[in-house]
């Protein structure tokens, strides 16, 4: 969805996806802090430690804003700002507000901020939401545009309520929500830091002060954990991480993955992108079939992944909705592939470029670097395009230029559908197929997705989301899931976290032993 908000120029996207791949750096000397009641974070994220940032709204964002809903640690829908909703009929949401609530700058919170946020905040949410009708100040009733079943869940990922008078008012770039934590200080490219919202209408959170720390480098963090001045870090995996159990005083803590690495291919026949005067070999499905038996992600997992990741067979992994337990991975067999690419016409293989993000990912590119070694035994000649995230994004998202690709895509919604209309629907009306960079297309998947966009009963646009990820991934193989990458953080021994799935640092769950 996008998202516009009049803070001096700043805009904010929070567009469904969480790319994994991003450029950090930093320093920890400003920062002083007294256990028990202060956490510091540190992250080579650059994105996570600006408050107004697209990847900031998964852990600044979530601690300083409420919306109407809110999922939990396993993705149901729980009450925020909203206490209570029914459906009078497959068009009318009506919400019950929370009486009594402040922002951070100790305004009412009324359904008048809703509202004005969904108007003139979320400007994406009008290929939804037909109108919006405020009952009175504690209650709103939303019009949707046709039948939507993940309303909610839209809401719990996406939506975050800002106050009408402060929006229509601010001068600066300050924000205020209605969070458990507000906005003290942002430093550039440093470090941000939250403080405790003593008004907040939900319970105390114990943490009074969080700093999101940039550090870019591994060990400097690890350094700076081990010596007590961090609390939390993110780390890359690396030849290091063996032994990061042996060292005293520190804790791995891992949670379970949503992201599914996976190879994509253009599928055009003629005028493709790396093929645009001959016919383009992966728009043969025994070329893409091939490639996928092929491949052996055994030495990938535990190699440069180091055993931190589990075997995908799809899109999804099993915690989203929508995800289809009857889809199995294609097995691993060389005389196979060979023989499939002789039927296509390829007994002598082709060359071909694969486009991937290596930059602060060396693990990433180990493993590119093993599949084009593996391609190599059935005659696949892979060369390896090694781009920033914001060159991959141009390239392969936007302008969809790519042959190959391969690409680590994170938590983007607890529900299925989501992924569906991004991935394997025809591009077309609003975010439809944003991500689908091979240009498929098939009559029968958008006529399944189109149908479950209006299906209300879960058990029925499940069985309609099942069907149309089969044919995209088992009957067309648009696409060659590899895995999924285990995540985790690394604590000191006195903190109490358990990350969640969606990657949400959710500070007022922290606690401190």
């Amino acid at each position: 969805m996008e998202i516009n908000i009049k803070y001096n120029k700043i805009l904010i996207l929070i567009i469904l996806t969480m790319i994994f791949f991003i450029n950090f750096s930093g320093c920890i000397n400003e920062i002083n802090k007294t256990k028990k009641n202060v956490l510091i974070f540190a992250t080579f994220n650059n994105e996570f430690v600006h408050p107004f940032g697209n990847s900031a709204f998964a852990t600044i964002g979530c601690n300083i804003y409420d919306g109407l809903v809110e999922f939990n640690e396993t993705f149901q829908i729980m009450p925020s700002l909203a206490i209570s909703w029914n459906n009078p009929d497959n068009l009318t949401w009506i919400f019950n507000l929370r009486e009594n609530v402040k922002f951070h700058n100790n305004y009412n919170f009324t359904a008048e901020d809703v509202n004005y946020t969904i108007k003139n905040i979320y400007s994406g949410y009008k290929s939804i939401i037909d109108r919006v009708i405020v009952v009175n100040s504690q209650t709103i009733e939303i019009k949707t545009i046709k039948p939507y079943f993940s309303f909610l869940q839209e809401l719990a990922w996406n939506f975050k309520v800002f106050s009408k008078k402060y929006s229509e008012e601010a001068d600066s770039n300050w924000s205020v929500g209605t969070g458990p934590y507000k906005l003290k200080e942002y430093v550039e490219g440093n470090y941000t830091t939250l403080e405790r919202f003593d008004n907040y209408w939900g319970e105390k959170p114990e943490i009074q002060t969080v700093t999101f720390k940039l550090i870019e480098n591994n060990q400097e963090r690890l350094d700076n954990l081990i010596t007590g001045k961090l609390d939390v870090i993110d780390y890359n995996v690396d030849e290091k991480f063996d032994n990061l159990s042996q060292i005293e005083g520190i804790k791995i803590v891992k949670y379970p993955p949503l992201a599914t690495y996976l190879i994509g291919f253009d599928l055009r026949e003629n005028g493709s992108y790396g093929f645009p005067d001959g016919q383009n070999p992966t728009a043969d499905i025994r070329v893409r079939k091939a490639i996928y038996h092929a491949i052996d992600i055994e030495p990938l997992i535990k190699g440069p992944f180091k055993g931190l990741a589990i075997p995908a067979s799809q899109l999804l992994t099993p915690y989203i909705f929508g995800y289809n337990p009857n889809i199995s991975r294609l097995s691993y067999d060389i005389d196979l592939a060979k023989q499939l690419l002789t039927e296509a016409g390829y007994e002598n293989g082709f060359d071909i470029e694969m486009d991937i993000i290596t930059h602060l990912y060396e693990y990433n590119l180990e493993n590119c670097r093993l599949i084009a070694e593996q391609l190599s035994k059935v005659g696949i000649n892979l060369s390896l395009n090694k781009l920033s995230t914001d060159e991959f994004n141009k390239k392969v998202v936007i302008e969809k230029n790519t042959s190959m690709w391969l690409v680590g895509w994170g938590s983007i919604s607890a529900d299925g559908g989501i992924f569906y209309d991004l991935f394997i629907r025809s591009k077309g009306d609003g975010y439809n197929g944003f991500y689908n960079s091979g240009y498929y297309s098939n009559p029968v998947v958008d006529s399944l997705a189109e149908e479950a966009s209006i299906e209300m009963k879960s058990e029925k646009r499940a069985k309609l989301l099942k069907e149309g990820f089969k044919i995209a991934l088992v009957d067309d193989v648009i696409l060659v899931p590899l895995f999924s990458q285990e995540l985790f953080v690394l604590t000191t021994e006195d903190v109490l976290m358990q990350p969640r799935a969606d990657s949400w640092i959710v500070v007022k769950d922290i606690r401190f032993k």
